[in-house]
């Protein structure tokens, strides 16, 4: 070849290399931004709490649809950007059942009756979905190695508290936080139920241990140590048997595919590991006999879902259903177990019996696939090994992102974990990781954008204008929040400093985030992206502040201010329409000051036209009835509505000035009381065991002068529901004393004929 030619070539070469444009700054901060922000939200879901709203751990799940709706609004953002798909010919066969599952779902979704009560979980249904694929497709080993580190940080403060806890437990007054006792001794550190925390430990402890085997750091053992302790005291019976599972797991799959010297005691390490497992599971037997409550709770809702799934065997009811549907196959049992008239079971207590419960048996069948994909593809890519350090590096995390989510899976079917955000998230993050350490990764050619369109700078300031906007409102409406809290200790100032440090980081650093892509991104659909993505953000912020004026109204029933309440019952009503129980407590509100004068209040739900306390309280009953029938207290709170308006009406006409108007109260009084008699008739069908609905149906046959119908009735509650043999419930209906002055009451009726 001549060196006129070689000259050529060599030019061409080099303008080749020249025409590659370089990775934008836009891309680099995104991503860094995708990474660090996805370990700042798996941290903040541990270990945030808070008191100022009913739900404690509202604060959970307002982080994980705000951090998400971010996340994924940058994700897209990005995709613009590059002019190309996130799903290539190389990942999307390994994709393909996280596809299946969620258009199943969401088929399953669009066919059921109850969209409304169902659409705030749905929505938490693609949420996750969408940061299972945005880890599944963007994230690389060096990513999964920050993220890691978070959530080992987040391990330590969990920890840390948790032990702190147990150490209450024995020097009473160590633990200064306002909820300390709330489960008694057992222990729940950051999170809301001492399962969740178990939950926690377990697949925590994996990634710690995992990160030891990377950096040979022994303060991780030290971690492990401390989890292990905990576990202990949170007397969570199924998450022992899951944490020796995911352990065992671990083990199994180091000997048999990484550790090649292990191989020659590989029949004693396989051993060892089955060992502990039977040791957690003897362990676990025995509490249960201890406490026998919880092992009879599980029971009697797994077959009432069993139940429930042969109704529905092939489409199921569809996602965030189960909590609808249940009510209507629960055993009696479960209100005596939980002694409160009230309770409702959201979910199974096993995850493969809710998913076949919600998507039926494709659905199940679906989910399973998914599962065993998942693992098999793991295990697969643990068989490659070698020398080179980045390989061995992406085994070790494989192998303990594997074990995590094996023992989560396992925990699940025992435990309804993985529907709490504290949990739920890191199942959605778990199952994108697995498949980002798996996939082979095509390299992507950065876009030169050339010239910026006029539309990017107005849409930059639209972004920037709407961010200031928003900051001003979020901290003016935190301020008003924390205004309701009374500080009366020094775990609750604690509590203050933290909650407005947390916060302003939050606020301020998620503005920056969005300050800085708005600045450097090229594309104008792209930034419009960013700027509609703020008002769900603000939606989701607006489901928190709900709940807090939940909790505010729900404080001033209980202290007899039944009049102050409504305005916050409306307010929560109005910030989140998605939630039924608001209307519930309304309604019951309603009843209480049952103002009978039309006026029109739009603190009390009016809108257009001038209503009375009878008409608004039947009007939310009318809303909860059409979107969650079953609830176990709707027709006892119906017929409550209809006793106290049939009570007002008699007390009426027997001060009428005319027989006419006698009459008319009279006929009204009758048919009040009939309507309430019929609503507590059905009301059993949903709980046969609520004393007051059969004090109520014995008080009306006392009105009605009817003794022995009377008599019936105290009978019916005495001798306990049909199919209810259990000798310490059927006493409690036995010795109630609220029968014994109505039933004195019937006999002297019955005497007189």
């Amino acid at each position: 070849m001549s060196a006129k030619r070689i000259k050529k070539n060599t030019s061409k070469n080099n303008s080749a290399k020249t025409a590659v444009p370089a990775p934008n700054s836009f891309e680099r901060f995104v991503r860094g931004a995708l990474v660090h922000g996805t370990g700042i939200l798996t941290m903040l879901v541990s270990i945030s709490f808070f008191t100022a709203t009913y739900d404690s751990a509202q604060v959970k799940l307002t982080l994980l649809h705000a951090g998400g709706l971010i996340l994924l609004a940058l994700w897209a953002s990005l995709c613009l950007v590059r002019k190309k798909l996130p799903f290539t010919r190389q990942n999307v066969m390994f994709l393909l059942p996280v596809f299946a599952y969620l258009a199943w779902n969401t088929l399953s979704f669009l066919l059921l009756p109850y969209k409304m009560e169902a659409a705030e979980e749905f929505f938490r249904f693609w949420l996750y979905g969408g940061l299972t694929l945005l880890a599944a497709t963007e994230f690389t080993l060096e990513d999964v190695r920050i993220i890691t580190k978070y959530i080992i940080a987040a391990a330590w403060v969990s920890f840390a508290y948790g032990a702190l806890q147990v150490l209450d437990g024995f020097f009473q007054g160590i633990d200064p936080m306002p909820w300390r006792g709330f489960f008694s001794k057992r222990v729940f550190s950051t999170h809301a139920n001492p399962n969740f925390y178990a939950d926690f430990v377990i697949f925590s402890s994996c990634l710690a241990g995992a990160g030891y085997f990377v950096s040979r750091k022994k303060p991780l053992l030290v971690l492990l140590g401390i989890g292990a302790v905990t576990l202990f005291f949170t007397e969570s019976k199924g998450a022992w048997v899951a944490y020796a599972a995911a352990a065992a797991c671990a083990a199994a799959l180091y000997t048999n595919c990484l550790a090649q010297a292990a191989k020659k005691h590989l029949k004693k390490i396989n051993l060892a590991a089955a060992a502990l497992l039977l040791a957690a599971v003897v362990l676990a037997g025995g509490f249960a006999l201890k406490r026998f409550q919880s092992v009879s709770f599980r029971t009697h809702t797994w077959l009432s879902s069993f139940e429930m799934v042969q109704d529905a065997p092939v489409l199921g009811t569809g996602p965030g259903s189960f909590k609808i549907i249940y009510s209507a196959y629960r055993r009696p049992q479960i209100f005596y177990i939980e002694n409160a008239p009230n309770t409702e079971t959201r979910h199974a207590e096993n995850e493969f019996l809710e998913q076949w419960a919600a998507g039926g048996t494709v659905g199940l069948a679906i989910f399973l696939w998914l599962l065993v994909f998942l693992l098999t593809l793991s295990v697969k890519n643990l068989k490659h090994t070698g020398a080179d350090n980045t390989l061995r590096e992406r085994n070790i995390y494989l192998l303990g992102i594997t074990a995590a989510f094996t023992g989560m899976m396992i925990h699940a079917g025992v435990d309804i974990s993985i529907h709490f955000a504290s949990s739920g998230l890191f199942w959605a993050l778990f199952m994108g990781l697995i498949i980002a350490l798996c996939t082979p990764r095509e390299a992507l050619i950065p876009v030169s954008w050339g010239k910026i369109s006029a539309w990017v700078w107005v849409l930059r300031a639209a972004v920037w204008g709407a961010l200031a906007w928003l900051v001003c409102c979020l901290f003016c409406q935190f301020y008003e929040i924390n205004a309701a809290v009374r500080i009366t200790s020094i775990g609750q100032l604690l509590l203050e400093a933290c909650a407005w440090t947390v916060f302003s980081a939050c606020v301020l650093g998620a503005s920056y985030v969005y300050v800085r892509a708005a600045k450097l991104c090229p594309s104008p659909v792209a930034l419009a992206v960013l700027l509609l993505s703020l008002l769900p953000v603000y939606g989701v912020w607006g489901f928190f502040r709900a709940n807090h004026y939940y909790s505010l109204g729900v404080s001033m029933v209980n202290a007899y201010n039944a009049e102050g309440a409504l305005g916050y019952f409306t307010k929560a009503i109005r910030l989140n329409p998605f939630q039924t129980e608001y209307h519930q407590f309304r309604a019951n509100t309603l009843a209480v000051t049952f103002n009978l004068t039309k006026t029109f209040s739009p603190a009390r739900g009016d809108e257009k036209i001038m209503s009375d306390d009878f008409e608004r309280a039947r009007k939310d009953l009318d809303t909860v009835a059409a979107r969650s029938p079953n609830h176990p207290l709707l027709y006892h709170n119906y017929g409550q509505l209809y006793f106290t308006m049939a009570m007002r009406r008699s007390q009426e006409a027997s001060q009428a000035k005319s027989q006419a108007e006698y009459e008319l109260f009279r006929d009204d009084a009758v048919k009040n009381m009939e309507l309430a008699k019929q609503a507590f008739k059905r009301a059993l069908l949903a709980d046969p065991v609520n004393a007051q609905t059969y004090f109520y149906l014995t008080q009306i046959a006392l009105l009605e002068r009817d003794g022995k119908t009377a008599l019936e009735w105290i009978n019916r509650y005495r001798q306990g529901p049909q199919g209810v043999t259990e000798e310490e419930f059927l006493k409690i209906n036995r010795t109630n004393p609220i029968f014994t002055p109505l039933e004195q009451q019937a006999r002297a009726l019955l005497s007189r004929r």
